[in-house]
């Protein structure tokens, strides 16, 4: 199934076949039709899985729908749509061509089921990307104010920034009132607490954005979710780009990860050392503290998913 602002496409897969297609509307509505039309297909639930890609939280009323009706939902990074695309010979990118890909991939691949967050942990997300909305604000008000010349101009927006900040301040008093009342949260952002440079709203954007971690295979998958693994520009001898980081998954994870990491490179045994080796090797600053921030969340998701504190003798720089 391939998900957008507006629409759902869907095809659904019978073997090597496509049996069927059909394209409705992204919203209550259109999930009734669509749930309504996997019946009368005979994809019903404990029977049918359904495969989508990931695509900027689009597919999460949905995925959420179909997870209530008792059908096996699996949310893939697109990373690895893209991926099986090129290694499938695809050439073709419509709505149709991808979503029959999907069901490709999600046949052939048996991707892990997706479960939906907690009502706690959704409010945490909640109130995290909150807060990161506004710091983006803050930037902004920053900005403008460093423009400004005329004196009244200059103290609205001193206001404007001296409100603003006095909104995070309170988000962050909320967030942190709402890891303290869930045990579960508090175990988790607790442990991420352990990792030099990694505070308690770090933990917490970590916590909501990143998920269980079970649901991911190993710490490059998880990397992968958050657009941190390095993409490269090669074909044959002529072209030869820089290494950047993907960017492909979620920037609210990836971009948490960026001044921890600044951090990290200063006080982090691990991380501090692996950043040394890079430089070394002639690394440009860039390079170094994008993968600063891979290391740090495969440090992240190893913690989270051992359930034990940071342990540098287990995360060597390297």
């Amino acid at each position: 199934m391939g998900a957008r602002k507006t629409a759902l496409e869907l095809a659904l897969r019978d073997g090597e076949e496509i049996v069927a297609r059909t394209t409705v509307s992204n919203d209550p509505e259109g999930h009734s039709t669509l749930v309504s039309w996997l019946e009368d297909q005979g994809a019903r639930p404990k029977k049918a899985c359904v495969c989508m890609e990931a695509s900027g939280d689009f597919e999460k009323a949905i995925a959420q729908r179909l997870y209530e009706e008792d059908y096996r939902v699996s949310v893939v990074n697109p990373r690895r749509i893209k991926g099986y695309a090129s290694s499938q010979l695809q050439r073709t990118k419509t709505d149709s061509a991808d979503a029959a890909l999907i069901a490709r991939f999600g046949q052939r691949e048996d991707p892990r089921p997706w479960k939906p967050p907690s009502a706690s942990e959704s409010r945490l997300q909640e109130l995290t990307r909150a807060r990161q909305a506004l710091k983006k604000e803050k930037t902004r008000a920053q900005n403008r104010l460093d423009e400004a010349e005329d004196k009244a101009v200059r103290k609205a927006h001193e206001n404007l920034l001296d409100e603003i900040e006095r909104q995070i301040e309170d988000l962050e008093e909320e967030i942190e009132e709402h890891i303290e009342e869930d045990s579960e949260l508090n175990d988790r952002c607790s442990l991420l607490e352990t990792i030099p440079g990694v505070g308690l709203q770090t933990a917490a954007i970590v916590v909501s954005e990143l998920g269980a971690p079970e649901q991911f295979e190993n710490a490059r998958q998880a990397a992968a979710y958050a657009g941190l693994v390095p993409r490269h520009r090669e074909s044959g001898t002529s072209v030869r780009g820089k290494p950047q980081m993907s960017k492909v998954g979620n920037g609210r994870l990836r971009r948490a990860m960026y001044f921890p990491a600044m951090t990290a490179l200063r006080f982090n045994s691990a991380a501090g050392a692996f950043g040394n080796r890079l430089k070394e090797r002639g690394k440009e600053k860039m390079v170094v503290v994008g993968a600063a921030m891979r290391k740090l969340l495969h440090i992240c998701y190893g913690v989270l998913k051992s359930g034990r504190p940071f342990d540098p003798s287990l995360h060597p720089g390297t």
